[in-house]
This record gives C-alpha cells, sequence and structure tokens, in this order.
C-alpha cells in the first residue's frame, strides 16, 4: 500500500473506492498520491461479491451485463485495520481516514471501528462528498501530509477545501439514482422524490444534481445530455467566477460527452489551473448508471 520513503514520519492517508483519484497531471501528485491507500467497498450483483476494482470485478460486471442488479456494501473494519497497520508498518506517525458522507455510505462506521484498533493515531474525516469531489480532497490531505502537517492540519485542511468545492453531475439513467436509493433532497421548488417517483413512467429527463454537505440535491431536469453538458459549463463557470480552480471531469462509460465538457470548461473557464479527467469506478456506477457526466470545480491549493 505504501512506500516507506514516501510516508515514513509522515502522515498517512486512506480513503475508500468512491474517490475518484485523479490521474496525476504534475509530478507533485504523483509523489503526494503515494501517500494514500484505497479500502474498496464490496460490489454485489446476482449472487457475487468482489472488490470495487478487484479481480473479480470482472465476473460482477459480467452479471450486470446479464441483467442483474448493482449494489453496493461498505467494507468490513478488518479492511481498515489492514490499511492502518500497513501505514504504521512504513512509518506513518498517523493516518487520516477521509471518506464518503455518513449519510449516503456506513463506510465511516467501520471505518470508526478499525481506528480503535490502530497502531498509530487516525482521524477519521466526512468529507461530505463523493467522487472527484473526495478525489481531490484526499489528494489535497496528501498534499497537506506531504509538506509534513500534523494530523489535525491535514484534517482540517482537507475539511476546508471540501466546503469550498462544488460538485455537479448529470444522470443519462434518469431512474439510476432513484433505483439505488440516493436521490435524498430536492430544491423546495422541486418535486419531491416520492413525487418523482410516481411520475417515473411519464417522465423523459436528465437530472442535474449537486453534491453538498452529503446531501444529493436536484438542480434542474433537461431532456437530452447535450442539453446537460451546456448546463453543467455553465454552472462550473459561475461557480467558480473570476477565481483560479482545479476542474475533474468524471464520467461512466461516457468518455465522449466528457471529452466535450472539457472543450466547454477550457472556452468558459480560462483560469483553470489543473484539469483532471476520471472514469468512475463501478462503487460509483452502481448509483448514477452508465453515461453519467459531472464536473467538480476546487479552489487552487494555494488559495485554501
Amino acid at each position: 500500500m505504501f512506500g516507506e520513503q514516501s510516508v515514513r514520519g509522515k502522515v498517512a492517508v486512506v480513503t475508500d473506492s468512491t474517490a475518484s483519484l485523479p490521474e496525476p497531471v504534475a509530478a507533485e501528485d504523483g509523489a503526494c498520491l503515494r501517500l494514500v491507500a484505497v479500502v474498496p467497498l464490496r460490489l454485489l450483483a446476482g449472487g457475487l461479491v468482489a472488490d470495487d476494482g478487484g479481480a473479480e470485478a470482472d465476473a460482477v460486471r459480467e452479471a450486470v451485463a446479464r441483467g442483474e442488479r448493482l449494489t453496493t456494501a461498505r467494507p468490513p473494519p478488518d479492511r481498515f485495520v489492514a490499511a492502518y497497520r500497513a501505514a504504521a508498518q512504513a512509518g506513518a506517525r498517523a493516518v487520516i481516514s477521509l471518506h464518503l458522507p455518513e449519510t449516503l455510505s456506513g463506510t465511516i462506521v467501520s471505518a470508526e471501528l478499525a481506528a480503535a484498533m490502530s497502531p498509530v493515531p487516525v482521524r477519521v474525516v466526512d468529507a461530505m462528498t463523493i467522487g472527484t469531489g473526495l478525489g481531490l480532497t484526499v489528494l489535497e490531505a496528501a498534499r497537506s501530509a506531504a509538506d509534513g502537517l500534523g494530523p489535525d492540519e491535514v484534517a482540517a485542511r482537507a475539511a476546508r477545501y471540501a466546503e469550498l468545492i462544488g460538485s455537479f453531475f448529470a444522470l443519462a439513467e434518469p431512474d439510476a439514482l432513484l433505483a439505488g436509493g440516493r436521490f435524498l433532497t430536492a430544491g423546495r421548488d422541486q418535486p419531491s422524490s416520492s413525487a418523482l417517483d410516481q411520475a417515473r413512467p411519464r417522465l423523459i429527463f436528465r437530472p442535474i444534481l449537486r453534491i453538498r454537505s452529503g446531501q444529493i440535491d436536484l438542480i434542474e431536469r433537461v431532456r437530452t445530455m447535450a442539453v446537460a453538458v451546456s448546463r453543467l459549463t455553465e454552472l462550473a463557470a459561475n461557480f467558480a467566477g473570476d477565481e483560479p480552480a482545479d476542474v475533474a471531469i468524471e464520467h461512466t462509460a461516457n468518455a465522449g460527452r466528457a471529452a466535450d465538457l472539457g472543450d466547454r470548461l477550457g472556452a468558459a473557464m480560462p483560469r483553470i489551473r489543473r484539469r483532471y479527467v476520471v472514469a468512475s469506478g463501478a462503487g460509483i456506477m452502481a448509483h448514477v448508471g452508465h453515461g453519467m457526466v459531472g464536473v467538480t470545480v476546487a479552489p487552487h491549493p494555494a488559495d485554501v
């Protein structure tokens, strides 16, 4: 998990597989990500169980292709215990365990149970976001750890960073979140999830959503993914304003739309510092379906 030269004497970062970690676009990114370990969620479909991202996941994907429903389960505490012990063995002085919201998963409960059995101090942090929002927050925590900050400072900086980001996404399969039980809230002027559920047979739309404070909010509905990409561009540009920002584009089996979104963002946001493109893992796809496209706008690390 960790290399001794990278983590010795520093704070290690542990996260879960709902963090859509970006591929490094700078040498600094690669060095920071060596401080990070990922604990996989469990994938379930057709009686099969596999680790998100593991070798057995292919069999789960084949079951899904046959029509089985894909769901996820939180990692058991022993997986986190193993990650914390690996960090200690590599010489880490402490661990920040940074995860998707408790409102969406029991993953944090598993991490907290494991923290009591860790040979080094562990701070468990609810990032209140998921996907590239969580991935960029993990990367920011790793930057702080690489700079030699202590666990309290790393945790506080990561939490502050997570509060400053904006994560927006559009679904190509309108019922994906409803089927996964993850459509949690709607805007005050929008119908409730139960109303949407009753109306599903009559609706053909692409929901545009935002995740913030651990909740998924419906922003609006559009008819096509082309319009959704245009709207995501507007939301991201308005969120960033005139400030420099890092941008992460995320998709589930929709690289073409992701590339289109990237081009549009490049034209609409001239002050992008770093731009990442990430294909979501199966743990994300289980709840957003195929074809999802999203964007996370984050303050440049120097501005946090």
